[in-house]
């Protein structure tokens, strides 16, 4: 048994990490237009995506089949040995069968074969032998071969397995692209935990609402507007006119501003002072897309108003932050 010193270890990890970036970097250099290709059959059939793959290339299959579904290219996963009982009732000939066999012999895959050829749907492969039946009978396949695996016996998948699970995750994101699939559209497949609750959450949900509403009336004095701001705590004022419209906004840093110019706040009206030209948002809102326009635009506080610059609520960084958003 061999007793590894930590040194040993050490230097054993960054060799295994070596071996697998070497193995992205021959496939990052040998993609050709196939991938364009592949990606642009997927984008434009009317059908799903089956993957296919046994042992690790199945686990393989099955995180590239769930990337895929979540980002808007409907897919699953079929075992080729559950297919031959039963489950090949699931392809259509719309579908696209996507193959992934390091070897390119797997013998679950190859009896199959016959039986997705039959369906008459486009096959293609992930593989990772030249001169192989899959890589031969694909109408399309990539090339996922590698020198080495991580393995000190060169046995167990390891390189071979990282290669194609990337390759799972670069076909994936340019359907996105091809697809112009949207954060909103990405949060509406995962309504479930805090990623779904960032995505899917609105500002109607967390804006402070009726009398919490920071709000005066643009007649009123600068003095009144730092109570109200110091009142409902949110660092800032929405001023209204007389048909109860926005008209102007006021914030903390304004105040700050006006003090250092020693402006009389007793006498001095908010309608002289305020911001006319102000940003806002509306209530159905995502909240993700307020925090980015707050961020890029280093604001802290916004009014909320419909779509006749009625005022229907107040928001403000740390409400956001508060909720989970990031």
């Amino acid at each position: 048994m061999s007793k590894l010193q930590k040194k040993d270890v050490i230097q054993l990890a960054k060799d295994i990490i070596g071996i697998e970036v070497a193995a992205l970097n021959s496939l990052k250099k040998s993609l050709d237009e196939n991938l364009y290709s592949l990606c642009k059959r997927i984008n434009e059939t009317k059908g799903k995506v089956i993957l296919i793959g046994v042992g690790k290339s199945g686990h393989i299959a099955n995180k590239i089949a769930a990337t895929l579904s979540s980002t808007g290219t409907p897919a699953i996963f079929l075992h080729p040995s559950e297919g031959m009982h039963g489950d090949l009732g699931v392809i259509s000939k719309f579908d696209i069968i996507l193959l992934i066999s390091n070897s390119g012999s797997t013998p679950e895959i190859l009896n199959i074969l016959p039986n997705l050829e039959k369906k008459g749907c486009s096959i293609m492969s992930l593989c990772g032998n030249r001169n192989s039946k899959i890589y031969e009978e694909s109408d399309l396949s990539i090339d996922i071969s590698v020198k080495k695996e991580a393995c000190p016996h060169d046995l167990a998948p390891t390189a071979s397995t990282t290669t194609a699970l990337v390759l799972g995750d670069v076909i994936a994101i340019i359907l996105m692209k091809m697809k112009n699939f949207t954060a909103q559209e990405f949060g509406e497949n995962h309504p479930g935990g805090q990623l779904g609750k960032n995505l899917n959450l609105k500002i109607k949900d967390i804006m402070h609402k009726g009398k919490d509403i920071p709000i005066l009336k643009s007649e009123k004095m600068l003095k009144d507007a730092l109570f109200e701001m110091t009142k409902k705590n949110l660092g800032c004022v929405i001023i209204i006119d007389h048909n109860n419209k926005a008209s102007g906004f006021f914030t903390d840093g304004d105040l700050r501003r006006v003090i250092k110019k020693s402006i009389d706040i007793h006498n001095t009206k908010i309608k002289k002072i305020m911001n006319k030209n102000f940003l806002f948002c509306n209530e159905d809102d995502y909240a993700t897309d307020t925090l980015i326009k707050m961020k890029k635009n280093k604001i802290n506080s916004l009014p909320v108003l419909d779509k006749k610059k009625k005022v229907v609520g107040a928001i403000n960084m740390h409400i956001l932050v508060n909720s989970g958003m990031r």
